[in-house]
Order: C-alpha cells, then sequence, then structure tokens
C-alpha cells in the first residue's frame, strides 16, 4: 500500500511540474500589453516612427513603388494617430509627443543609409515595424478593457495585416533584384 502510494505521489508531482498551472497558462496565453495606456504609448511611437520614416522614404527612395507606400503611410498612420488622439482624450491618457531611443535609432539608420540601401533598409523596416503592431493591436482587440481603444484595434487589425503584407511583397522584390 505504501508503495502504491508513493508511485500515486510521483505521478502526481510529475503531473505538475509538466504541466504548469492555470495563472501559468492564462498568463502565458494573455499578452505583454493590454493596460490602455501601454497600448496608447505604443501605438503613438509606432504612428509617429511611421509618419518619420515615411516623409524620409519620400525624400530618399529610388523605386516608386516603395514612394507609393511610403504616401500610404503617411495618410494611414496620420489618420490612425487622429483617432487614437480622439479617444484618449478625455480619458487621462497622454499621448507621446516622439518616438523612443529603439525607433530614433532606426530612424538614424534611414537618413544614413545610403541610396542603393535605402529602399531594401526602410521596406525592413516596415515588415518588421508591421509585425510587431499586428500583435499590438491583435492583442489589444481581444484583451483590451478599454472600449474606445478596444474598437480602434480592432480597426487598425487589418490595416495593418494589409501594410504588412504590402511591406513584405515589396521587399521580396528588391531582393530579386
Amino acid at each position: 500500500m505504501r508503495r502504491l502510494l508513493a508511485v500515486a505521489a510521483l505521478a502526481a508531482l510529475t503531473c505538475l511540474a509538466i504541466v504548469p498551472p492555470a495563472s501559468a497558462q492564462s498568463a502565458a496565453a494573455q499578452p505583454a500589453q493590454t493596460d490602455a495606456s501601454g497600448y496608447v504609448e505604443q501605438t503613438a511611437i509606432s504612428n509617429l516612427f511611421e509618419v518619420s520614416a515615411a516623409q524620409a522614404a519620400l525624400q530618399k527612395a529610388s523605386t516608386e513603388e516603395v514612394r507609393s507606400f511610403a504616401r500610404m503611410m503617411l495618410d494611414d498612420h496620420t489618420k490612425a494617430g487622429e483617432q487614437l488622439a480622439e479617444a484618449a482624450k478625455g480619458q487621462d491618457l497622454s499621448l507621446p509627443t516622439s518616438v523612443d531611443a529603439r525607433h530614433d535609432q532606426l530612424l538614424q539608420d534611414l537618413a544614413s543609409a545610403t541610396e542603393q540601401d535605402f529602399d531594401r533598409l526602410y521596406m525592413r523596416t516596415q515588415v518588421e515595424a508591421h509585425t510587431a503592431a499586428l500583435k499590438l493591436q491583435q492583442d489589444y482587440s481581444s484583451f483590451g478593457a478599454n472600449p474606445a481603444l478596444k474598437a480602434i484595434a480592432t480597426q487598425l487589425v487589418p490595416v495593418t495585416k494589409r501594410h504588412l503584407d504590402q511591406a513584405q511583397t515589396i521587399l521580396d522584390r528588391l531582393a530579386k533584384a
């Protein structure tokens, strides 16, 4: 009997070691950023970066396809920034007025890129930025608590996905050229 209890206890401990508790499972499924202020900050920084990067692309891009993409970024991210500012108004949520250090470095890299390297670098940053932005929008649209911001995130998911798909297509074409 003792041996049977020992085996059962060992089996139970093994199961506990393999299967994380429900709270750990739900924490792993939860996104990193679902609070309203973090969402607003990250989305605003993303929009500021996209607008600045698009302005650089309009000046430095060597292909019309990249310039056309930059014009779309400028239009869509300006509009998204205005929607975000309107939703944040009156909710005690402040919007940053400049990008963070990581995005600032990316903008500096774009500014110092040679003419031959600019288009590929710009499109590579667009793929990376829109991959992160898509996750942020999907996470907040699923888990966010602020209804106004959740509606914006839900609206931005297909737009961000379209941007990501177009950026990847252009980057693939540039890589083959």
